[in-house]
């Protein structure tokens, strides 16, 4: 089974739109940090650091979704406004 999970992430959109920004994030980074006084590489860094939270939740959709279709266990998802 855990087979067919990583056979689900691997083909998940989820996953290539989150790959995708974590690479954006890390090329805006390395640009900043050649040229930390540019402003169009600051820009980039600012915007991509907004997309990432974005990102992680893709993946962890991504994952729950896999898990669940393959009948293996996944994580414990957060219950909105839950504190503990």
């Amino acid at each position: 089974m855990a087979d067919s999970v990583l056979e689900e992430l691997l083909v998940s959109s989820e996953v290539q739109t989150a790959r995708d920004r974590l690479e954006t994030y890390e090329s805006a980074e390395a640009a900043a940090n050649r040229n930390p006084q540019g402003e169009e590489e600051l820009a980039s860094l600012r915007d991509a650091l907004v997309d990432m939270p974005g990102a992680v939740k893709m993946l962890l959709e991504a994952i729950d979704r896999a898990g669940s279709e393959s009948g293996e266990p996944q994580y414990d998802a957060p219950i909105h406004g839950d504190l503990t």
